[in-house]
């Protein structure tokens, strides 16, 4: 095999994408604790069965990155491997990658594997991992591939809505105070992410049609012009309409896909939340 791109459970991308592509894809899940219970973020994850768990529990919760050696062994069989992971801002997994990379070096030194950083969550590590998946298809080598795709992710970007960011200041994402705020008296907060690949506030926006209002102005003041969107989202439907909506107002040809959360983003963006990966000028 000559090509294989790896991510973590922070990305959200379908596996079809790679259908009737000679690149082969592997997730690698993240582990998310719930009491005394530990759910697999993997295509097997019932969402229905995690998301009722989340919500009922009252005991700690937490998440546990992949280990070195389940990156090590994801990267068997190719001979170019590029990781996309969670921020290393937010996650260990990025670290474990780099780990991961060693031990798989030691056992094939002739391969080629990079561990890229998205410094993001969600649908902006789609993009991106869309993006290396087109670069590859191009024909360009390896070191034509990772420097283009590190010229891509200056023109990509992140926002969230929240309702609840209970998971996100358990561990220690969000400032406790600031959390607080969050779900009361219908308060949305609008996420986004530092060049550093941290969460921070962008506005808060009291009631559904002010968070859209103020989502898409976010975006805007980020520098989108009509290019790719993601969305991915918790059961919120209509919230994904009414931003898509307010979006197309803007530019009618906006190109927009929408998926569902996983398990790592349901846990951290919570119920009807969501997270929109876009592009920028």
């Amino acid at each position: 095999m000559k090509w294989k791109l790896v991510a973590d459970s922070g990305a959200t991308i379908s596996p079809d994408l790679f259908a009737g592509t000679d690149v082969a894809f592997e997730l690698v899940p993240l582990m998310i604790n719930i009491g005394t219970q530990v759910y697999v973020d993997d295509a097997n994850l019932d969402m229905a069965t995690f998301v009722k768990d989340m919500q009922d529990s009252k005991e700690a919760s937490s998440t546990a990155c992949p280990s070195p050696q389940a990156y090590a062994n994801a990267f068997e069989g190719a001979e170019n491997v590029i990781c996309f992971t969670l921020s290393s801002g937010l996650s260990g997994s990025y670290n474990s990658a780099q780990l991961g990379r060693n031990m798989a070096l030691e056992e094939n030194p002739l391969a080629n594997i990079y561990i890229f950083d998205c410094l993001s969550a969600g649908t902006e590590n789609d993009l991106l991992i869309a993006k290396g998946l087109e670069l590859v298809e191009s024909g360009l080598d390896f070191d034509q591939v990772v420097a283009s795709l590190k010229d891509y992710h200056q023109k990509t970007d992140v926002v969230f809505i929240l309702e609840s960011v209970d998971n996100l200041v358990k561990a220690g994402r969000v400032n406790r105070l600031v959390g607080g705020m969050i779900g009361l008296l219908g308060i949305r907060l609008i996420g986004v992410r530092t060049p550093e690949g941290k969460i921070e506030i962008g506005t808060k926006s009291k009631g559904s049609k002010r968070a859209v209002k103020a989502t898409v102005e976010e975006m805007l003041k980020h520098g989108y012009q009509g290019g790719k969107v993601a969305i991915s989202h918790s059961d919120n439907p209509e919230v994904v309409e009414a931003v898509s909506a307010l979006l197309r107002e803007h530019y009618p040809q906006a190109q927009i896909e929408v998926v569902d959360f996983n398990g790592l983003c349901t846990f951290y963006a919570h119920y009807h939340g969501l997270i929109i990966g876009f592009e920028k000028a």
